[in-house]
């Protein structure tokens, strides 16, 4: 199955949400709050740049989001420009 996010596959173990589009549950939290470019410097990343995903791909910085997550919690990405 594939990640209709990122396009790639979803491994088993790994985790999804549920629903008709397969995602990880990375690229889902990503897709709601950026990509890490954009939680760690919105005006560096996505205003002069124009890369919220600071260089990486979308899986990767997917990952980079889910982590910055589980380390500041969600409420400190819902604060963020």
């Amino acid at each position: 199955m594939i990640c209709h996010l990122c396009e790639e596959e979803i491994q088993g173990g790994e985790d999804r949400v549920p629903g008709n589009m397969p995602a990880h549950r990375e690229c889902a939290l990503r897709e709601v709050l950026g990509g890490i470019g954009h939680l760690l410097d919105h005006a560096h990343f996505c205003r002069t740049l124009h890369d919220p995903d600071a260089g990486m791909t979308y899986r990767e910085s997917a990952r980079m989001v889910a982590l910055w997550v589980r380390l500041k919690g969600v409420e400190a990405a819902a604060e963020r420009d």
